[in-house]
C-alpha cells in the first residue's frame, strides 16, 4: 500500500522515473488483457489505457479500498469496450513474430508453443464478450473475483458463473491443450 502511494504521489507530480515504473508494472498485465479482449486491436488498446491510466492518476485514491491493478485493468478494459464498440473487430491477428521465438530452448517447442497460444487466443476470442471478459481478468490480469466484479459492475456469483462458462467452453474447444497451456489459470 505504502509503495502504491508513493508510485502515486510521484507519478502525478510528473516524475519521469515513477512513470515509468508505473508502466513497467503494468504493461504486461495491461497488454495480455488487451489482446484477449481486443484482438489485434491489443496493443493499441494497451497503449491508450497506460496513457490513460498514467492520466488518470490523479482520480485514484490509494487510500480507497481496491488496488491499483484494479483501477489501471478497469481503463484497459474500458478502452478495449470502447474500441469494440466503434469498430466491431473481432479478429486476432494470425501473424507469429520470428524474433520473439529466437528466445531460448528449442526452435520447434518455440513454433509449438507460440502456435497452441495461437489456438488458445482464436479459442478466447471466439468466447462470448462477458466471457471473454472474466477469463481475461482473472487469467492475464490475475484479479482476484471481487475485483472482477468491481470492474465488470456485476455480483461475485455471476463472475463465478461466467468463469465456469468460459472455462468449460474452453475445455470444449482445445481439449487437453487448456489444461497444459494454463490458459484458464
Amino acid at each position: 500500500m505504502e509503495l502504491a502511494r508513493d508510485l502515486v504521489a510521484r507519478a502525478r507530480s510528473g516524475d519521469r522515473e515513477a512513470q515509468a515504473a508505473f508502466v513497467a508494472i503494468y504493461q504486461d498485465r495491461v497488454y495480455a488483457v488487451c489482446l484477449a479482449l481486443a484482438g489485434s486491436d491489443g496493443e493499441d488498446c494497451a497503449q491508450d489505457a497506460l496513457v490513460a491510466a498514467l492520466a488518470g492518476l490523479r482520480r485514484f485514491d490509494p487510500d480507497a479500498p481496491g488496488r491499483l491493478g484494479t483501477f489501471v485493468l478497469q481503463i484497459a478494459r474500458n478502452r478495449c469496450v470502447d474500441r469494440a464498440r466503434s469498430a466491431r473487430v473481432r479478429t486476432w491477428s494470425g501473424d507469429v513474430d520470428v524474433d520473439e521465438l529466437a528466445g531460448s530452448g528449442d526452435a520447434a517447442d518455440r513454433l509449438s508453443r507460440a502456435r497452441d497460444a495461437e489456438v488458445v487466443r482464436h479459442a478466447v476470442l471466439a468466447l462470448a464478450d462477458d466471457q471473454r471478459a472474466v477469463i481475461a481478468l482473472r487469467t492475464w490480469g490475475e484479479l482476484e473475483y471481487d475485483e472482477i466484479a468491481a470492474i465488470l459492475g456485476v455480483p461475485i456469483g455471476t463472475v463465478r458463473s461466467r468463469l465456469a462458462r468460459a472455462r468449460e467452453a474452453l475445455r470444449a474447444r482445445l481439449g487437453n491443450l487448456v489444461s497444459t497451456e494454463g490458459a484458464t489459470g
